[in-house]
């Protein structure tokens, strides 16, 4: 039987990889095509009424209030996670509105701390969302979150946006007890979906999840609806955008 002439390109291409020269360049393709998003929370919905609670118990100091629980809730994330320990967003952001109520002279009540909290499971959509999420599934893109709040608030708020039926999976940190930037956490997304890394879109609304989540592996819009500045020691996202077009761009579809 006659065998086909190997072609120049394949011939060279093989001799380098036997001699140990072959360079990136020469084996390396395009990227592979985005078949899911995992998002963050925060990208979907709009913290608006942490703040609105805050300021009918703080006044004028609602802003700040919130700004300063939300850092001590994030730092208490890491250190946790650091540490290998773990203790659930609710509770964690308890503690943090408590050490926001101290620093600005607050006395707030349990039922105070709780309200808060509970504002968290009543978020609404940023108006950007519902027709985004719409283009995505009729492009064929799986959906999923991936949040360190608990996964009763991301029912909560996607059954109240009327786009819970849009999301296959719900992923909180909570199953494997280590919050976001922790690898496990971004690991949830390609164990739920079955996909490669490279299949799997993230998208952060924070400029550090986007770059925990670039370093993981996964191809990252960073959804910057705060405008807040770039960080150099961060990881560059493949997407930048005020809103989702960001996220619909990593997709491969028009913003």
């Amino acid at each position: 039987m006659a065998t086909s002439e190997m072609s120049p390109t394949r011939r060279e291409l093989l001799g380098a990889l036997a001699l140990g020269t072959a360079t990136a360049p020469l084996i390396a393709g395009p990227p592979a095509a985005i078949r899911a998003i995992a998002f963050d929370a925060f990208v979907l919905f709009n913290p608006k009424p942490v703040l609105d609670r805050a300021r009918e118990l703080v006044a004028d100091k609602g802003a700040q209030f919130v700004a300063t629980a939300s850092a001590k809730l994030f730092a208490y994330t890491w250190l946790y996670t650091s540490a290998s320990r773990y203790d659930g967003f609710t509770p964690l952001a308890r503690d943090a509105f408590q050490y926001a109520g101290a620093i600005y002279g607050v006395e707030l009540t349990t039922a105070d701390l709780e309200s808060l909290v509970a504002c968290y499971s009543a978020l609404p959509l940023w108006p950007d969302v519902a027709a985004a999420i719409g283009q995505l599934r009729h492009a064929g893109i799986r959906l999923a979150m991936l949040s360190n709040l608990p996964r009763e608030m991301l029912l909560s708020n996607l059954r109240a946006g009327g786009i819970a039926q849009h999301f296959e999976a719900l992923l909180s940190t909570d199953e494997v007890g280590r919050f976001k930037p922790a690898p496990e956490a971004y690991a949830l997304a390609m164990r739920a979906l079955r996909l490669a890394r490279g299949q799997i879109g993230f998208a952060a609304s924070a400029g550090w999840d986007a770059s925990g989540a670039t370093w993981f592996g996964y191809r990252t819009a960073w959804v910057n609806r705060s405008n807040a500045r770039p960080e150099p020691a961060h990881a560059a996202p493949e997407a930048v955008s005020r809103g989702i077009e960001g996220v619909l761009l990593l997709a491969g579809l028009s913003g």
